[in-house]
């Protein structure tokens, strides 16, 4: 288990002070923390710096754009409903190291 009691949390820029937005720490090991600013000691959610990768890949690629999301799942084809584009993103990670 990471020890994240001396983690350093930031909010990104675009919450001007929110106390909605959600914190990110970059942990030690090269993994990243994650939890609620609004309320800080409910928890955090821990990901290995893969797992990390994996979901910024994701982001940049578009996988969790509101139009992608209201997709259907697949396209019958390969059973995989993401863009060539989105694929190519992401290709470099194991999906079965991925749990988010």
């Amino acid at each position: 288990m990471t020890d994240i009691a001396s983690a350093a949390w930031r909010r990104s820029s675009f919450c001007n002070g929110a106390a909605t937005c959600v914190e990110v720490a970059p942990l030690p090991d090269g993994g990243v923390a994650v939890r609620d600013g609004k309320d800080p000691g409910a928890g955090q959610l821990v990901f290995t710096a893969v797992e990390w990768a994996a979901f910024t890949a994701g982001v940049r690629a578009g996988e969790f754009d509101q139009a992608a999301l209201a997709l259907p799942v697949g396209d019958g084809s390969d059973g995989d409903g993401r863009s060539e584009s989105q694929k190519a993103a992401t290709a470099g990670v194991e999906p079965s190291r991925v749990s988010v």
